[in-house]
Formats: structure tokens, sequence, C-alpha cells
């Protein structure tokens, strides 16, 4: 599977860039669900946005979806010196080395902006990791997504209960662990919580561990510039996180931070607002 991806990544990313482009001034991607849902998303992140810059918005979000996809693609079929060339501008790089050099432990928090597992081949060429894993549908995929992230020896476990347990253990031993925390957990593992001033099921785990250990965490994310290159964008998480009342919000208040920057990487055709408190699917139909 990896020479399949390996051999996809000799296509030029501008070519890749012009045919989703070219199906977009088409029109075609107007009866696409990834389009649709993305357009959903941005209605009810951005009520502030006229209806054009909405849907100019949710249209380039559709093209960097597809872009990203590619990148992918990258991360997995070469190592991260080659796919990680077009990273060129780290904003904060001093937040995560000065943070792993201390070995006291580690939050990265990050979030569903482009190229997921590229950023974290790009983490890991600085530092082992413990993540979890949302295993893929499709069993042979799963199998080599799940040891991808395993590379370099980095501990990677199911995103279930007895995963949780494991990767708390591991923070408090002083590893450094990453997460993702903008996407809909398990039922009865996260709380709503306002995310864009909607009232979105959010997992806690991220803030909680920072909270209750009082260990550093930062935020971190890939977002995109001219010419098919990229950035990583590094913040640090805010007082509020260690702070009883506050720390759940400032995650999800620190995310929207990260989305804010370059709102079309990020991924909007995740159905992120699906376990409304109301039972209302905004979905529906989509």
């Amino acid at each position: 599977m990896k020479l399949l991806f390996y051999l996809i990544t000799y296509i030029p990313i501008s070519f890749i860039r012009c045919v989703v482009i070219f199906y977009t001034e088409l029109r075609f991607h107007k009866t696409s669900s990834v389009y649709k849902l993305t357009l959903c998303n941005i209605k009810i992140c951005f009520p502030e946005l006229s209806d054009a810059d909405k849907v100019l918005l949710a249209k380039q979000s559709f093209i960097e979806t597809f872009v990203s996809g590619y990148e992918t693609f990258q991360a997995w079929a070469r190592p991260i010196h080659i796919s990680g060339k077009k990273i060129f501008r780290i904003e904060n790089n001093y937040l995560l080395s000065q943070n792993i050099s201390n070995k006291n432990g580690l939050a990265i928090i990050a979030i569903h902006n482009r190229s997921v597992d590229m950023l974290l081949k790009w983490i890991n060429a600085k530092t082992k990791t413990t993540t979890l894993y949302k295993k893929v549908k499709i069993k042979p995929l799963d199998r080599f997504v799940r040891n991808q992230r395993k590379d370099n020896s980095n501990e990677v476990y199911e995103t279930n209960i007895n995963g949780v347990r494991k990767i708390f253990k591991a923070f408090k031993e002083n590893k450094v662990v990453c997460l993702a925390a903008d996407q809909v957990p398990q039922k009865g593992m996260g709380e709503y919580i306002k995310f864009f001033n909607t009232d979105a099921y959010t997992t806690t785990l991220a803030a909680s561990m920072v909270y209750k250990t009082k260990k550093p965490g930062v935020f971190i994310c890939i977002n995109s510039f001219a010419n098919n290159s990229l950035g990583v964008t590094i913040k640090p998480s805010m007082n509020s996180i260690y702070n009883e009342s506050e720390y759940k919000l400032s995650l999800n208040q620190s995310i929207e931070d990260l989305i804010r920057i370059n709102p079309k990487d990020y991924s909007w055709e995740y159905k992120r607002f699906k376990r409304s408190p109301s039972g209302i699917d905004p979905y529906d139909g989509i």
C-alpha cells in the first residue's frame, strides 16, 4: 500500500490543485456532500459573514480538503525530511523545543487543519509521542495508518476508555502526548461546551490532563501559504486552562483561535455538531 501512495505522490501537487479548481469552476462541487457539510458548518460558525462570503469560504475549503488529502499521501509515503520540505515557517518553535527538553511532560493539542499525519510526522522528527487513534473502517488501511503513526517507536492507543487511561498515565510519567481535541467523542466521554458560540459535544481529556497535572500544554496546527507551501503554528495554552471554572471552555477558545488564522484550512466537512443537545441534526438531508 505504501508503494501505491508513493507512486501517487509523483503527481505534482500543483496539478492536483488545478484539477480540483477546475472541478469547482464547473460547479460540480455543489452536489458533493463534502461541500454541503462544509457550507453547513461555516453557516453555523460564521453567521456574521455575508452569504456570498460563506459560499466563497466553503468553496476554498473544499479545494484545500482535497489538496491536504494529497499531503497526507505524501506524509505516508515519504520520510518527513522530504515530505516536510514545504514546511518553511514555524511560529513559536521554542514552545515545543523548550518543553520537550525540560522532560516534565507536554500535551501537544492539535486540530484537524490540513494533514494531521504530516503534522504528526513533523512532531515525531523532534520527539517520540503517545497518541490516541480512531480506527479506520477499512482493515488494510487501518493497519497501514496505525503502523505509520507507530513509526519511530511512538505509542498509539485506540480512542476508548482503556486508551484514555494509558495516555493519562504516560502524561503523568512526563512523556510527550499528542491529541486532537476538536472532534466529537464517544457518548459519556465528553461535555457540551461552547464552540463558535454553539453548544458542541467536546472531549475534555486534553484540558483535564493539563488542568489536573499543571503540566504545560501547547496548541498546534499546519496552515497553508502561497505556492503550496506550509507553516506550523504553535500557541501556548491560555492561563485559564489552569482554572477550575474555565479550563474546559479555554480548550475550545484556543482551538477557535487556531482555526481563525486561516479558516479555509480547517476540516469543515466533519460533522462537528452532529450530537446536538436539542436532538436536532443540522446535517439532516445531507
